[in-house]
Formats: structure tokens, C-alpha cells, sequence
């Protein structure tokens, strides 16, 4: 009895762990989303790290050193060059010729992430969203007037990035950037840029620096800023007071 008895408590137990009738399929739901959760996972790892490859062997890479001719134009007037600040990227500088020399330090700074916008802050660029500010504090906003030259009349003047592809010459029709300066990608090695207030429609000249690509290594030293100096002042000339021969004069008491 006690053999049958322990057998029929066995099955009981057995009976009572099977909720689901004959030829009922079981729940699958939960088994199925964990394995979906795996495989987005896996999905996401995958494309990410192909995202990362792909930034890093888009040009210019940190194996590249590229360089590409650069000026500023405000109202047909070629302004001077500038220089790199004391915290400038190493990955994108001024050199002293003139030209921009592009070397990512990292992924980071390469490919898609080599922005004209990089460039700016290492020389003291300030990039607005329709206006720049030179290094010594001069800004310019699009919609303001170019001053009247050679008996034309003022003109409005629009900010823009003109980029030209490399060995453009002065017949070379150039991309113009009037939004989104900052991000303009440097794409190929000798491109050229020029950062321009210009009257709407007119396009600047290929900037001086162009020349340099004949020599790049020619003062390819990084530029440095000079130090500030105050404005010359005009002194008054010195006067002295002719000499007498007469006694001073003293008070009588």
C-alpha cells in the first residue's frame, strides 16, 4: 500500500505541473523576445562598429596631411592672414605661407568629423549663423552694407564659405555655404576656401595663398600670433627754453 500509495502522489504532482491540454503548443512569447533582445544587440554592435570604421577611412585620415589654400575677403578687400591661438588643434592649423595643414590627431578629427569649423577655433574664428568675428573683435553679419568703391553704390554684404575644388583656377564656379559654416567637411587635399562678406551674387578671387602650393614645405611652419602692441602715438616735438643771461628774480622781503 504504502509502494502505490507514494506512486500516486508522484503522478499527482506531475499532473498538476502540466497546465496545457493535450496537442495545446507551449507559450513561446517570453523564450522568443529574449532571443530578439540578443539579436538587435548584436545588430547594433555590428553597425556601430562598422560606423566607426567607416569615419575612420573617410579622408582625410590620421595618415594624411593635406594642404589646402585659405583668405578672408570682406567686400572685395583680401584681409590679413591669421594666426593660430595659443590652444589651436594641432590637426588643423595656419601655417606662415598661408595654407591650412590638415592632420587628424585621431579618429575623432578625421573623416566626417574634419570640419572647417575645427579650423576656425585654432585661428580665433568666430562662426555665427549668418555672421563671423575676426580675431580682433571685427564682426560681420550678412545684410549689412558694403561701403560704396569705384562709383558703384553700397551693397548689402552676405556671409559665406566659397570652396573650390583643388587646381581650380580663376574661371572655377565655387560651392557657396551661406549655412551650416561650421560643418563644411575638408574633403581633398589642396581645396580651396575662402571665408567671404561679399555683395550678394559676387564671387571673391581665388585667395593669394593659392601660390603656395607650388612649395607647401616653403614656410610650412605653423603661424604664431604676434605679440600686441599698442598704436603708435604722435608726441608733440620737444621744446626747450632758450638760455638767458639775466639773474633770477627772487621775492623782496
Amino acid at each position: 500500500m504504502g509502494k502505490a500509495s507514494s506512486a500516486k502522489k508522484i503522478k499527482r504532482v506531475q499532473q498538476a505541473g502540466v497546465n496545457r491540454t493535450p496537442g495545446q503548443r507551449r507559450n513561446l512569447a517570453y523564450p522568443a523576445l529574449i532571443i530578439g533582445i540578443v539579436v538587435l544587440g548584436l545588430v547594433f554592435v555590428y553597425f556601430a562598429r562598422d560606423a566607426r570604421r567607416a569615419t575612420a577611412s573617410v579622408a582625410p585620415t590620421t595618415e594624411d596631411t593635406w594642404f589646402d589654400p585659405f583668405g578672408i575677403d570682406v567686400c572685395g578687400q583680401v584681409q590679413d592672414r591669421l594666426s593660430n591661438v595659443a590652444d589651436s588643434d594641432p590637426g588643423f592649423q595656419i601655417l606662415e605661407n598661408g595654407l591650412i595643414r590638415i592632420n587628424p590627431q585621431s579618429d575623432a578629427e578625421a573623416g566626417e568629423n574634419a570640419t572647417f569649423g575645427r579650423f576656425a577655433n585654432s585661428v580665433g574664428l568666430k562662426l555665427g549663423s549668418d555672421s563671423f568675428t575676426l580675431p580682433n573683435g571685427t564682426t560681420y553679419t550678412s545684410g549689412a552694407p558694403c561701403p560704396a568703391q569705384d562709383g558703384q553704390p553700397a551693397k548689402n554684404g552676405r556671409v559665406a564659405l566659397f570652396v573650390w575644388p583643388p587646381q581650380a583656377n580663376k574661371n572655377s564656379e565655387p560651392r557657396v555655404v551661406t549655412a551650416g559654416i561650421s560643418e563644411v567637411r575638408f574633403t581633398d587635399d589642396n581645396q580651396i576656401m575662402v571665408l567671404g562678406f561679399t555683395p550678394e551674387g559676387e564671387t571673391p578671387q581665388l585667395p593669394p595663398t593659392v601660390a603656395a602650393l607650388d612649395d607647401p614645405s616653403q614656410g610650412g611652419t605653423p603661424a604664431t600670433a604676434a605679440p600686441t602692441t599698442a598704436p603708435p602715438t604722435t608726441a608733440a616735438p620737444e621744446t626747450t627754453a632758450p638760455a638767458t643771461d639775466a639773474a633770477p628774480t627772487t621775492a623782496g622781503g
